[in-house]
């Protein structure tokens, strides 16, 4: 049966919703007076930087807001979010992710496989991995599979496993949000990168996952507004929108064949490791730890459901705007570029250039006479570009549309601004997934589980501003590649949480059996790597994580075989629990 609010829960919640409706109030404000200060003539370079500023300050301030000194808050946001926002939250943090792998993919990779992959994992992690972990109570994977296999050496594998694959996921939002301030203000790598790190531990340190989750559900609201808004003014000015149903099909195809031209695979991709890529992404995907905390913080398991529902459709709907402000782009691109002298194109266009976001006769150009000279060496050219002498990638089709179509440059900073804050989250979740493995269910439930709440918290704020801290100095160092951050992670997702959680399903399954999965997914992963003639490409990557995943699955069935189970046995209870109960199969943690 389900619980009913109480009078408490009620007034934290109207608290919550008190307090993020200030800050969004705030960001409103702050947003329509760098709107206004670009109508007086402030100078574009400013206004640019103001946005995405104004933006970084309402999270914080979010942050701060919902600050907490109670465990149940900290790590699992009291478990009082309703499932609308928990969604919103899941919706971000998941668009955060796949931000970084726009085209042009990766190595060669069938665009197509990584979207496949990535949304089959997310619908998976929204409505079926979320709410089971949900329903066991638990506040982490870790204390999840801890729970469920009583291993000392398990507990700490599976610790460091959870706090790698968090650390790589912050990395990844980090540079993201580094390189999205780059792109869209011009600022500095090293203003960028303290401003982020600032941000970051404003959000993660007071308030812990309901930092992370309000502020996310923020972040959703300002990229919503980001790509709506521009494309509300464009359709009131007549300009057909190019998109299935909602608009012109026929010039939504045009322009989804111009971005094919741009995005093409030069080869093609092996169609059994291309079906290997997307199983390892949606596995990896589906039991992602960052991505599973909103589920978490959800009331119960019938509202972590409903949230990963609303995740989907929030998801859809994200997808939409920017696939329809992609195919705006790329047919504003092309007016602007076709038929032109390449050294008489508009400033925009060589300042995107100049950033790699745009390529003018197969070269990054930061001035007219550089592209005229690059464009004379082409066999064919007669001082006019053509269709084939020039190309965006997906980022400058994201973030392009306002310079293309005539905007306001306040509609450019607009854009950095969801762009960062989406950034931002995925940095976040990642950096709250390591302060909860190492100072929840590494110090707590091994090291100290008498200690005092404040003791408790205080240890992994330590560990999230030093988490913080020593990424800023990685990112300040030089530049990563975010994708292969977040492939790594869903790589290490694959091979060890994912048949870990499925053991956890599986009656007759003990610590041993899960410690050998977990050592067998490891050593499978590493020496399907090794073998390889060459730096291990993601198709290998793919596969080892695939095979892993498998080879520790099928181990830890095998050895489970030589002993009894069934209801009356702790994993036969915990089945029973997960799959019929109606409340929590764990028992709560103290201060919960």
């Amino acid at each position: 049966m389900k619980k009913p609010l109480t009078d408490e829960d009620l007034l934290e919640r109207a608290g919550i919703d008190g307090r993020v409706a200030f800050a969004l109030a705030a960001f409103a404000l702050g947003a329509g007076l760098v709107a206004l200060l670009d109508r007086l003539g402030v100078p574009e370079r400013l206004v640019s930087v103001l946005a995405p500023v104004a933006a970084a300050a309402g999270l914080a301030t979010v942050g701060l807001l919902v600050r907490t000194m109670r465990v149940s808050r900290f790590y699992a946001a009291g478990r009082a979010v309703p499932g609308a926002y928990a969604g919103l939250a899941l919706a971000s943090i998941g668009v955060g992710l796949f931000l970084p792998f726009a085209p042009p993919a990766p190595g060669g990779t069938s665009f197509p496989g990584l979207l496949i992959g990535f949304g089959s994992g997310f619908f998976l992690a929204a409505l079926v991995v979320g709410p089971f972990l949900r329903k066991t109570g638990a506040f982490s994977i870790p204390d999840l599979i801890a729970s469920r296999f009583p291993n000392l050496a398990l507990r700490l594998g599976v610790v460091a496993v959870v706090a790698a694959v968090g650390a790589l996921i912050g990395l990844a939002g980090f540079e993201t949000a580094v390189r999205a301030l780059l792109q869209t203000s011009g600022a500095s790598r090293l203003s960028a990168s303290i401003l982020t790190g600032l941000v970051l531990i404003l959000i993660v340190v007071p308030g812990g996952v309901t930092g992370v989750v309000w502020t996310a559900t923020g972040a959703a609201g300002i990229f919503l507004a980001a790509f709506a808004f521009p494309m509300g003014i464009l359709m009131s000015r007549g300009v057909d929108l190019p998109f299935p149903v909602l608009g012109d099909a026929a010039l939504w195809t045009q322009a989804l064949a111009r971005m094919t031209e741009w995005h093409t695979v030069t080869t093609a991709p092996d169609q059994t490791m291309a079906s290997v890529l997307v199983a390892a992404i949606a596995i990896g995907v589906a039991v992602l730890a960052p991505l599973l905390s909103p589920a978490m913080t959800c009331r119960d398991g019938s509202s972590a459901r409903r949230a990963g529902l609303a995740a989907v459709l929030w998801t859809g709907a994200f997808a939409a705007l920017v696939g329809a402000t992609m195919a705006l782009t790329a047919q504003a691109f092309d007016q602007r570029m076709a038929g032109q002298r390449p050294d008489r194109l508009p400033d925009f266009v060589y300042s995107a250039s100049a950033k790699g976001l745009v390529t003018i006769c197969g070269q990054s150009v930061s001035r007219g006479s550089e592209a005229m000279d690059a464009c004379r060496k082409l066999t064919g050219f007669n001082n006019v570009l053509r269709a084939e002498d020039y190309a965006a990638t997906g980022a400058w089709l994201t973030i392009g549309l306002p310079a293309s179509r005539g905007l306001s440059v306040a509609f450019s900073g607009l854009v950095g601004a969801a762009l960062t804050s989406v950034a931002m989250m995925i940095a976040a979740a990642g950096f709250q997934i390591v302060g909860t493995a190492i100072g929840h269910d590494a110090f707590y439930r091994v090291r100290d589980s008498s200690a005092l709440t404040s003791r408790r918290l205080a240890i992994t704020r330590i560990v999230l501003i030093v988490a913080v801290v020593a990424c800023g100095a990685i990112i300040h160092a030089g530049d990563l590649d975010a994708r292969t951050l977040i492939g790594l992670a869903i790589a290490f997702s694959t091979a060890t949480l994912a048949p870990l959680l499925a053991l956890s399903l599986w009656p007759r399954a003990a610590g041993a059996d899960a410690t050998i999965a977990l050592l067998v997914g490891l050593a499978t992963a590493e020496a399907v790597i090794v073998t390889g003639a060459s730096s291990p490409s993601l198709e290998r990557l793919a596969a080892s994580a695939v095979i892993a995943c498998v080879a520790a699955f099928v181990c830890g069935v095998a050895t489970s075989l030589f002993r009894e189970g069934g209801p009356e046995s702790q994993g036969g209870a915990f089945v029973e629990g997960v799959l019929h109960g109606e409340q929590d199969v764990l028992n709560p943690d103290k201060g919960a």
